[in-house]
């Protein structure tokens, strides 16, 4: 059993990032790559990237939980790298070196950090519309994920996967490389990613497609409200596939994925009341891994981890 899966099995709760664009947005005031969202910032600002992530572990330090931590390579992918500034760079690699060297400095809490290779849709994540097909998905997403395959991580995680085409696209191109991954999906309040396939039906596909199938599923960029709202909804409720669905990154508005998209300002909810909401998918639906996405910041980390672990 490798490192990431075994802590996984053996953890009642693990935290993983809170928001980096967004923040690097609101409160740094960085323009982000057109290409490469905030990979960029290795190379034009890397001490204020590692001093978000150094955030980010200090709360999980603090609580001694298990924490995720992911590359910042989202939207990287082979054609937005050809198209970038940075095309001459090895950003998977830049951006691994860059993680383990951070990881490494913490001494004896090293050992509970588990470093993740993050990649994404090709498209737009807060719509299904112009979503890869399966076998498209397959060949477009392996390229980086055998470039991370050369790299020390312990887990690929794909976020914020709109429709389920792709995101099984993703799955068998992540699962050749033989390192554990997670699928976490975009979902409405309804209990269905953007293309209208539940959240049941998709992780049974993908369950059904892949030889070695996702460590766990999950979601990330959405509220826990509209998240409990789609784990009962008819399409969900008391399906036994939900026993896969192990965790949210939450985005700190509960508005829909189209107006989130559509919207000029950073909306962020009581973070009080995103917490307890955090605190009963735990007692509900045994999730795991908890952290934050758009409008949370590592005060939210570190309120949530207080409550999670005072009520367990």
């Amino acid at each position: 059993m490798q490192f990431f899966e075994r802590v996984f099995n053996e953890s009642d709760i693990i935290l993983t990032e809170g928001a980096f664009v967004e923040r690097l947005k609101s409160e740094y005031k960085l323009p982000l790559d057109e290409d490469l969202n905030h990979a960029g910032l290795l190379y034009s600002h890397p001490e204020t990237l590692e001093s978000l992530y150094r955030q980010y572990i200090d709360v999980g330090q603090k609580h001694l939980l298990p924490l995720m931590l992911m590359t910042p390579t989202r939207k990287l992918n082979a054609e937005s790298h050809k198209r970038s500034k940075y095309h001459q760079k090895d950003i998977v690699a830049d951006s691994c070196s860059f993680l383990n060297t951070i990881r490494d400095s913490y001494g004896s809490y090293s050992q509970k950090i588990m470093l993740g290779g993050f990649m994404g849709c090709k498209g737009d994540a807060y719509s299904s519309k112009d979503a890869l097909g399966t076998e498209e998905a397959r060949k477009f997403h392996q390229f980086q994920c055998h470039q991370f395959q050369k790299q020390s991580v312990d887990f690929l995680f794909a976020g914020i996967m709109p429709e389920i085409h792709e995101a099984t696209g993703m799955a068998l191109a992540m699962a050749e490389t033989g390192i554990p991954y997670i699928i976490s999906f975009m979902i409405r309040k309804d209990g269905c990613l953007l293309d209208g396939t539940s959240i049941s039906d998709a992780i049974a596909l993908i369950d059904d497609a892949v030889e070695t199938p996702p460590v766990c599923y999950m979601t990330n960029c959405v509220h826990p409200a509209n998240l409990r709202q789609a784990l009962q909804s008819d399409r969900n409720y008391n399906r036994p596939e939900l026993k896969r669905f192990k965790g949210i990154q939450a985005n700190a508005s509960a508005l829909s994925p189209e107006e989130l998209n559509n919207c000029g300002i950073l909306k962020q909810d009581d973070f009080g009341a995103m917490i307890n909401e955090m605190q009963n998918l735990y007692d509900t639906y045994k999730l795991k891994i908890f952290g934050g996405c758009c409008g949370t910041n590592d005060v939210f980390l570190n309120d949530l981890a207080s409550v999670l672990e005072n009520n367990r």
